[in-house]
């Protein structure tokens, strides 16, 4: 499975997973990491192989996995396309034309502070749980793409 960050001068939205069905784009704001996405492409493989999977669709189910839900309409909500002009795209086949089309070209998932901020508030975690994760000298980024990753794994298998 290819991950590819990309930034774009044209703006992405729904409308282009209608038009590209064997890609999955999401918007990178709430992205802890190239981990962050790895870990919910390797959650996903496992759900359909136990047969715990809530989505027929594979890149559904990344995308719920990726933000922790179980309801695919609000991961929708946090991670869908809304005139994103930057996204990760998540595909077993680089579809050159969605790159050509928007403009696009590879991007850093680097996480700056405000994109540290805006990841603790979507999946709660605060600094105290932070410090209590985090090794000695390990960095708080580090440690926040950690927490995410718990938070992706614990997501119960049935409701």
């Amino acid at each position: 499975m290819k991950i590819l960050p990309l930034k774009c001068k044209k703006p992405l939205n729904k409308e282009v997973l209608k038009k590209y069905r064997d890609v999955q784009i999401i918007d990178s704001r709430f992205v802890a990491g190239r981990e962050h996405i790895e870990f919910a492409i390797s959650q996903a493989e496992k759900a359909f192989k136990r047969g715990e999977n809530f989505s027929n669709d594979f890149f559904i189910e990344v995308l719920a996995r990726a933000s922790a839900q179980r309801q695919i309409k609000k991961a929708i909500e946090i991670f869908g396309l809304r005139n994103s002009r930057e996204a990760i795209l998540i595909c077993e086949r680089l579809p050159e034309q969605i790159l050509k089309e928007y403009e696009c070209e590879e991007a850093s998932l680097e996480i700056d502070e405000e994109k540290y901020e805006r990841i603790k508030e979507l999946f709660g975690i605060d600094e105290k749980e932070i410090r209590t994760a985090a090794r000695s000298g390990e960095k708080k980024k580090n440690v926040l793409k950690n927490i995410v990753k718990d938070r992706i794994a614990l997501i119960p298998a049935q409701a």
